[in-house]
């Protein structure tokens, strides 16, 4: 799934499963308890998305945190 644009998707409840994000962009997307632990490669901005409650794993943080320039070692 790579160069997928899902702004202003509506994917509460989803189950993004070995999902290759590469690309893709989230742009005020609903991502309301969507389990993505075992997604990757994707670029998702917690303050322009809605993330409450979604599943992500430690390995696949930075795809939360790039916007914020934070090292993750």
């Amino acid at each position: 799934m790579h160069n997928i644009d899902l702004s202003f998707a509506d994917l509460s409840n989803s189950f993004l499963e070995n999902c290759d994000l590469k690309d893709s962009i989230f742009d005020q997307t609903i991502l309301e308890k969507a389990n993505l632990t075992t997604a990757y490669n994707f670029n998702i901005n917690p303050t322009e998305n809605k993330v409450i409650n979604a599943s992500f794993s430690k390995e696949n943080l930075h795809g939360l945190l790039n916007q914020f320039k934070i090292k993750i070692q």
